[in-house]
């Protein structure tokens, strides 16, 4: 039977993330994983790791896997500048006003 070990913190993160939370059953496919993943990395660059990551996580989810949404995402705004409508207001009285306050 595989012996059980929780993989160790990361002197980097102050953070604990789940993945130190849990005992890990497989430390022998973990490692692959990790190796693969450093390969990568090295080999293609962060660009494609963010790719793989993307696509495994997209895959879990569609196999109905609970993963954790993420906190960040890479939009800074949904709509398209282009489809923005134009500014409410009037922004030189409001800059007006703002200086008199």
């Amino acid at each position: 039977m595989a012996e059980t070990k929780t993989i160790e913190k990361s002197p980097k993160s102050d953070v604990e993330p789940y993945v130190m939370q849990i005992q890990d059953v497989d430390p022998m496919e973990t490692a692959e994983w990790l190796d693969s993943l450093d390969y990568v990395l090295a080999s293609r660059g962060p660009e494609r790791v963010k790719y793989l990551l993307m696509a495994l996580e997209e895959k879990a989810r569609r196999e109905g896997v609970d993963v954790p949404i993420a906190s960040t995402t890479p939009y800074i705004n949904t709509i398209p500048a282009e489809r923005q409508p134009p500014y409410p207001g009037n922004r030189e009285i409001e800059r007006r006003i703002k200086s008199i306050i």
